[in-house]
Parts: structure tokens; sequence; C-alpha cells
């Protein structure tokens, strides 16, 4: 292990250079501020050990990009050139979900439903707390708070100080998706049905949305609405009024007619297009205004990847390690590269580079050369050299 590593500024604002949670903000937008270049190349790859794959979307700040493998190992990798900053191995633990990153410290849980906090300069512990259900989202920092589902159907705010729980919510059913964070409130899509809106101070629950089946994919918001897909393959926007004096209401639904499999990716949702993939093999981009189907594009494998939105065009992934760039007015291909492996976890857009992870072990970073020479400032170097 790396260690004596000076800790880079990692800050709570998300910046182009960082993507510091799995769906890059607490509205699970989706949404990446940076850019990307005309022509995509890989930078650089790095592996997990032979016998680990990677299931969890990577995070980024200050240079660093954070991601847990499924062998129990946590790796911090500098984001310029791929060389490793620091590894911490966790015994009997298997990490799926993505981490979250506030400041100097990282959260993340495993699928022993234990969370940690983690220094992110070194890697250090700094406290656990056991949510006795295995964890499979990224937690949702919320002020000095942290909201974390579990496998048991418990969403718990804990300290960020000392992980001390400070209130808990309970469905009957398991919690698979990160709590989404909007107008304090907090949208939970339930594998029990429902859409669970719930105050984010008290832990209370203001109402729900009757759905048409289980889902366990991260709710996105935008405005007043709220987008996500089911079991069922019915893909839902939501009105969720700030002034809950109206009550929630489905504003509208889609289902493919002749693809209508399980939508597990998480949807992401600009004001021109809201992007999600299926287990029909298809990515789609719809108006969120209205749901109608802007364009769909075929693949030849399931989408099980969340895709991310970055300016007009939309990253996205396939269980058969397919990348690609998609316009996101037309649905036309404008990038493509065949990784091998395959992509459950979803990408991390930052420094106008693409951070993917595989389940084959292997940490891609797409980007150009240029992009490389930016990411190599005097202050990541000195930081490197400390590290070693």
């Amino acid at each position: 292990m790396l260690a004596g590593f000076a800790a880079l500024s990692i800050c709570t604002s998300i910046s182009a250079q960082d993507w510091p949670v799995v769906r890059g903000d607490v509205l699970g937008s989706g949404v990446s501020q940076t850019t990307l270049a005309d022509q995509l190349e890989i930078l650089w790859t790095y592996s997990a050990a032979a016998d680990a794959g990677f299931d969890a979307t990577p995070v980024v700040a200050g240079g660093v990009i954070y991601v847990g493998d499924n062998a129990g190992t946590f790796h911090a990798v500098r984001l310029a050139d791929g060389k490793p900053v620091w590894t911490k191995q966790f015994e009997d633990g298997s990490f799926a979900a993505g981490a979250a990153i506030v400041n100097d410290r990282l959260y993340v849980g495993d699928l022993n439903g234990i969370i940690r906090c983690l220094a992110a300069a070194d890697g250090q512990p700094q406290w656990e707390t056991n949510l006795d259900g295995e964890i499979y989202a990224g937690p949702t920092p919320q002020g000095d708070t942290l909201l974390v589902t579990s496998e048991s159907g418990t969403l718990a705010c804990l300290n960020m100080a000392d992980g001390q729980e400070r209130w808990s919510f309970h469905i009957d059913a398991p919690l698979r998706c990160s709590p989404t964070i909007g107008a304090g409130r907090v949208m939970l899509s339930g594998c029990d049905s429902l859409l669970h809106i719930i105050d984010a101070q008290t832990g209370q629950e203001i109402t729900t949305v009757k759905i048409d089946g289980p889902t366990g994919a991260t709710a996105a918001m935008r405005g007043d609405q709220v987008y996500f897909g089911t079991e069922s393959g019915t893909f839902f926007a939501i009105d969720v009024p700030a002034a809950m004096d109206s009550q929630p209401e489905v504003a509208w639904t889609y289902r493919d007619p002749q693809r209508g499999q399980p939508i597990r990716s998480a949807a992401a949702v600009s004001d021109e297009v809201v992007a999600y993939g299926t287990h029909g093999k298809a990515i789609y981009g719809l108006n969120p205004a209205t749901g109608e189907v802007k364009w769909k594009l075929a693949t030849r494998s399931r989408v099980e990847s969340s895709p991310v939105i970055v300016g007009k065009q939309v990253v996205a992934a396939t269980t058969a390690g397919k990348l690609y760039v998609i316009d996101a007015n037309s649905g036309d291909v404008q990038w493509e590269y065949d990784a091998g492996g395959g992509f459950t976890a979803s990408p991390a857009v930052a420094g106008d580079c693409i951070i993917f992870a595989n389940t084959d072990g292997t940490l891609y970073c797409f980007g150009s050369k240029e992009t490389t020479k930016q990411l190599t400032t005097e202050d990541t170097e000195k930081a490197f050299q400390n590290a070693n």
C-alpha cells in the first residue's frame, strides 16, 4: 500500500473536474459539467488483482479516482496517468457500491452491510457502522450527515463525523437505490413498488406514489419532476411539487411495446433529454417534458450501467463491454469502443475524461493527450511524489 499521500483538495462543490457521488450530484441527475474531446482515445488502464472485478462506479475528486473492487480492495488512482496513489484491503469485504467524497473523507458501503469512513489521503479507516444489510448503492451527503440505503430496507441518516445514526426509515422490501435529495426531501424508488418521499431532516415519510413494479434504480430529479424505471419495464416521470400542499402525481409513463424488459439503469436528465438503458438491449432518449421518444439505440446486449449526459452527448455502456458516445438530440453514435469484459458500473465523467470500471477488473480512462497535460498540475505532482 502506498501511504503518506499529501491530501489533495477535495471540496463539496461540484466542478467540471470532479464526480463526487455516483450520479454526479445529490439530485441523481447524471449530468457532468465537463466537456469531451472530439477524438477520444485510451489514456491509460489500471488493473485490480487477477481475481477481482469492478461492480462499483468510480468517483473523482482533486485529481484522484476512488473505487472499490469485489474482492475487498479499495483503490485510489491518479486521474492524470492511472498510477496508484494508495490501496486498502478489507478482509472478507466486497464493494458493489460507489463511494461519496466530502472534503478530505470518503464514505463507502460493502456487501457485509458496513459503511466506512476513510481518509481520502491514505485510506485509513476513521469509523465504521453496520447497517445489517448488503449495501448496493452509493451514499448521498446532506449537510453534516450521510444518507445510505441497504438490502434490509433501511434508509439510515448518519453523522459524518462519527457514523452515529441520527434517524432511520424502513420499508418491508430491499432498497437498492442511492437516495436522491431535492428541496429538503428524499426520493426513494423502492422494491415495494412505491416512490417514497421523505422529510430529509426528520426521516418522516411525507407521502408515496404507487408505481407498476419494484425498482432499484436511483431516481433522477430535475425541477419538480422525478424520473426512473421499474422491473416491469415502465419508465416514470412523476411531478413532485416543492410546495407539498398538492399531491405528487404521475406526469407520464413510457413502455416500449417491443422491448418491455426490466429497467435497472438509472436515468440521466437534462432540459433536452432523459436517457436510460434497459434489459431489452436498447438505450433510449425521451423528451423529459412529454415522454415522447426522441431516439432509441438498439444494442446487442443488456444495459445496466447508467448513462451520463455531457453537454449535447450521452455516455453509455453495455454488459458486453461496449462503450458509446451518443448525440443527445438525434441518437446518432458519435464514438464507440469495444472494451470486452462487461460494464454494470456507471461512468464517471470529470476533467474532460470518461472513467469506466468493468467486471474483469480494469479501470479505463478515455480522453485526449491534451487532457493529460492539463491534469498533471504542480499540486498533483507534489502529492504523488510525497506518496512515494
